[in-house]
Parts: structure tokens; sequence; C-alpha cells
């Protein structure tokens, strides 16, 4: 005899895809945490950033303090909504059908999970167009300004030792808008070179060989972690993450959570024979601090 669906059985069966749900967030890709970015709990609908521009320094044996108001305005980040939701037919139910539902429930769980590295592919190469950093200019551009400091954190040239060198070299000498060091690049195991699939054996030759090809000890040597990421085309990036404020912030407003409409009085129930399950989470993907970044579209030849 097939299943007489009774409440007692929908809850079993909710309980076996919420496991499923579950063991999806362990398989999903993790970029935000492999790349080390700065991670916000958000409370509200959106954050902002405005003290990211540099604080002002303490003054040595001053007659009396200066106050500086902090900027709070300016810089956003506003969280976006995710979510999406299968239905399972009341038939497959009744007919002993459902069990394939829990792979979906899991591949759902892993796409959850995986959402904001997802996000971040999509929003890197706007880093050299539409995604703004908080002194108003495309995040890679050719003229920033801070206080009374210009830099440049962008280049055009495709991706060779001698260019990671040049953009290495433009984020050690990165300044505080003061004109003081910004004090980058000082812990290599949280220093990424980013770049598309064609370029990983060249990414790998720059920073992962202790010896050149030539001879003679690699000056770039474990500088950086090479890190894939698909679809970046020939663009190139160097991400100083060793500073609390990383080149992209994460902000995570409300964690992933697998909700149910399964009650044999739902309306989805009554008028479709349809039980519902919904994926949903909360979180927003922004730009940080543009002096702790380097990139090239790579438009250009080396």
């Amino acid at each position: 005899m097939k299943n007489v669906v009774t409440n007692a059985l929908l809850r079993d069966i909710d309980k076996g895809l919420q496991t499923a749900f579950n063991k999806g967030l362990t398989t999903a890709p993790d970029l935000i945490s492999t790349l080390s970015l700065m991670r916000v709990n958000s409370s509200a609908s959106e954050e902002l950033y405005g003290w990211l521009k540099d604080l002002p320094e303490l003054a040595k044996n001053p007659d009396e303090i200066k106050w500086h108001a902090v900027e709070l305005e300016g810089h956003a980040i506003k969280n976006d909504e995710f979510k999406v939701g299968i239905t399972v037919p009341r038939k497959a139910i009744e007919d002993d059908q459902y069990g394939m539902f829990a792979n979906i429930a899991q591949k759902l769980g892993a796409n959850g999970q995986g959402a904001p590295t997802y996000e971040l592919l999509t929003l890197l190469p706007l880093l050299f167009t539409t995604a703004k950093a908080y002194t108003g200019k495309s995040f890679f551009a050719t003229d920033h300004k801070i206080g009374g400091v210009e830099f440049s954190n962008k280049m055009l040239k495709k991706l060779s030792a001698a260019n990671f060198e040049t953009g290495y070299a433009a984020l050690r000498g990165m300044k505080k808008g003061t004109g003081q060091p910004l004090f980058t690049l000082m812990d290599p195991s949280k220093v990424f070179l980013l770049v598309g699939e064609n370029y990983e054996s060249t990414a790998d030759s720059i920073v992962k060989l202790d010896t050149l090809s030539t001879g003679g000890r690699n000056p770039n040597y474990n500088k950086a972690k090479v890190v894939v990421i698909p679809g970046l085309g020939d663009a190139w990036m160097i991400f100083d993450c060793s500073d609390m404020v990383t080149p992209i912030i994460f902000q995570d407003r409300i964690p992933l959570e697998l909700t149910t409409a399964m009650n044999l009085t739902d309306e989805n129930v009554l008028n479709s024979d349809e039980f519902k399950w919904k994926a949903r989470r909360r979180f927003a993907l922004g730009t940080g601090e543009p002096r702790r970044a380097y990139g090239s579209t790579g438009a250009n030849a080396a």
C-alpha cells in the first residue's frame, strides 16, 4: 500500500531533507574564507563604511587635543536577498517517490552556501568599471586620492613576473593620507594572486618556484598564494588581506536557512497539492580598501 500522507510522515520527510540540506553546506565552494576577506555581521538593511577613510594620527605632546569628526556617510553596502524554492508534488509522496528529493535538497544547500562565492565571481571583473571604492573612483583606478596622497592600483598589462613585481612594489609603497606608510603585505600567508584559468601555470611559475628556470633564486617565491578565479579571463589581481579591512568586504545579514510549507492545511497543499521548501539568505559583497589591492585588465601585451 502506498503512503497515506499525514503530518507525521511529512515531518519525517522534512527532517530528512533538512539533514541533506545541511550536508550540502559542507560541499560548497568558499572563496570568502580562502581569501580571508573581512566579515561583518550586519544588523540593518545596509551598513555604512565612511570610517574606512584614514583616521587621524596621534599628535606628539600636543598642547590640546584636536578633535576629528568620524565620517559615517558616503560608502554604504546594501544587503541583498537570495532565495530559491522547490516543490514536491503530493502524488510523489503518496507513491513513495520522494527519496530523490534528498539529493535535490543537498544540492540546494550547496548552492545556498556557495552563493557568496558566486557573487564574488560576478563582482571581481566589475572592480575595473562600475564597482566603486570609497574614493569615488572605480576600485581599480590610476587616479585615487586619499587625503594629500594620490595613488594608482591599476595597470593594463598581462601577467608576467615583471608586471607582478610592479604591482607588488606599488602595494608595498602605499601610504596613508598623511603620507605615513600603510604597512601593507605584512603577512605573506594572506597575500593572494588571483588569476583566470588560463594563467594558473604562469602564476605558479612566478610565486611557487623557489628557483628560476634560468637558474638562481626566485625573488618572488612565496610572496603570494595563487587562487584561480573562473571567468576572470586575462585580468589578474593581487589582494593583501593581512589587515582587518580587506579589498572586499563580506557582509552577512541572515544566515542560510531552509523553510517549509508542508502542513496539510497550507494553501499550497489545498490548492495545488504541492509541498514547498525554500532556501533563503541575506548578504552582500562590497569594496573595502583599494590600497590593499592591485589589478590589471591584462588587455595589453606584457
